[in-house]
């Protein structure tokens, strides 16, 4: 099941219809517990920045009652996602994992997300060979497929889908009436 959405003028209605779709994943698979969420990405680079960006705003924005891993001080990256998702097994065995990142497609996704009833494989699109991280996963195209298309995004349209799914996340965590949790310190 994928839900797709573009970016619109239409912000309240954009936040609307990716909450309705995170509702009805959450209820598929985390069940009791909040889910653990992965934002994956580089702060280094501006087009994958989606992940950090949209992991600072839920922990320092939104507050939102989940276990975030992945912040722009702390990124989860291709060097440590390995370590990161052992960790993730360890410390929440039984926890399904929202991943979100960048993604890259067709010219016409460019500024659409969408929410997949399954993980994702970060990197795939630029030949990189990652494990598929998540039970979950939320991904926004930042930009059209291409060799060095991640480098030419402006920040500031990545940090208005961050804006948005941070949003819509939080507000689909909160109606689910879950226990707090309290953040724990995770390799880097």
């Amino acid at each position: 099941m994928v839900y797709f959405l573009k970016l619109s003028a239409i912000l309240l209605f954009t936040v609307q219809s990716i909450y309705d779709s995170l509702s009805q994943t959450l209820r598929l698979f985390s069940g009791e517990t909040a889910p653990i969420i992965l934002c994956i990405g580089s702060d280094r680079v501006t087009g994958d920045c989606f992940g950090p960006l949209t992991g600072e705003r839920l922990i320092k924005v939104h507050n939102v009652d989940a276990f975030v891993y992945g912040t722009l001080n702390t990124p989860v990256t291709a060097l440590n996602l390995l370590k990161t998702l052992a960790f993730i097994k360890i410390k929440h065995p039984h926890q399904a994992v929202l991943a979100i990142d960048s993604a890259l497609g067709e010219k016409h996704e460019v500024g659409s997300i969408r929410v997949i009833a399954d993980g994702i494989y970060p990197g795939a699109a630029t030949g990189k060979k990652l494990p598929k991280a998540g039970d979950f996963s939320l991904t926004a195209t930042v930009a059209p497929m291409g060799p060095g298309e991640l480098l030419g995004v402006r920040l500031g349209f990545v940090s208005n889908l961050a804006s948005l799914a941070s949003e819509a996340i939080a507000n689909a965590i909160k109606a689910q009436n879950r226990p707090q949790n309290k953040p724990l310190q995770y390799p880097v």
